[in-house]
């Protein structure tokens, strides 16, 4: 009986995160919200090496914030003032970066580098302006599969987990934050591991990444932390 409500609980969780033929059509059934002005504060530990060549450790708290979006319904797009991946190699001195994550029919991409460049000719233009490298920033395809992973489609087929986005596993999370409804909702665990480092993320449709660890096997780098408070921003 167990067995059998488990297998409905994740059928149920897998239509919930979007469907295979169609773009998310907003709400908790986007897997990312693109709404301007939502917010995330995460909380943790992190872990780096000074000038000196010390090892030092410390806790950190860190925003994350829509700046704009908007979704076209086949297009969407969010710019994000800060994110996880700031923690990776994170020092006292560390600043926000920006952001573009993109979502192009059911395939999410993030753009790291020209992100204000590329949001605004995005926005401006759609799909005629998506760069032509955009398939290597590939992030995931909704519905998220567990088992899967996803590589740029060019890249060579390969029967490992590594320099891919792996979805390990899902599970049932009531997030436990003001504001928010307790109601039960899958929670997707995400991993990328290379040679020197690795990166997992949980990832909770409709409200996005509520935690992210990072740990580089050489120089001393790391980061675990977990989402303490989230915002939605107002659908305009």
């Amino acid at each position: 009986m167990a067995g059998a409500r488990w297998a409905l609980w994740v059928l149920v969780a897998i239509c919930f995160a979007a469907r295979s033929d169609a773009a998310p059509t907003g709400g908790d059934a986007a897997v990312f919200p693109f709404v301007t002005g939502t917010t995330w504060t995460y909380a943790g530990t992190v872990k780096w090496t000074d000038d000196r060549n010390q090892q030092r450790s410390g806790d950190v708290r860190w925003n994350s914030e829509v700046v704009d979006a908007f979704d076209a319904g086949d297009v969407a797009a969010a710019l994000l003032h800060g994110a996880v991946w700031d923690l990776a190699w994170w020092s006292p001195d560390a600043h926000a970066a920006t952001y573009a994550l993109l979502r192009v029919g059911t395939r999410y991409y993030l753009v790291r580098r020209d992100a204000k460049m590329t949001f605004a000719a995005v926005k401006a233009s759609g799909r005629k302006a998506l760069p032509a490298d955009l398939e290597q920033a590939l992030w995931f395809e909704a519905p998220l599969r567990v088992g899967q992973v996803y590589r740029p489609r060019d890249d060579p087929p390969r029967d490992d987990m590594r320099d891919g986005w792996w979805i390990e596993s899902v599970a049932p999370v009531k997030l436990d934050l003001a504001g928010m409804t307790r109601a039960t909702r899958p929670s997707y665990v995400l991993s990328y591991a290379t040679l020197p480092d690795e990166e997992r993320i949980t990832l909770v449709p409709g409200v996005g990444i509520t935690s992210f660890a990072y740990l580089h096997h050489g120089t001393t780098a790391e980061a675990d932390v977990h989402l303490v408070s989230y915002h939605r921003g107002d659908v305009k």
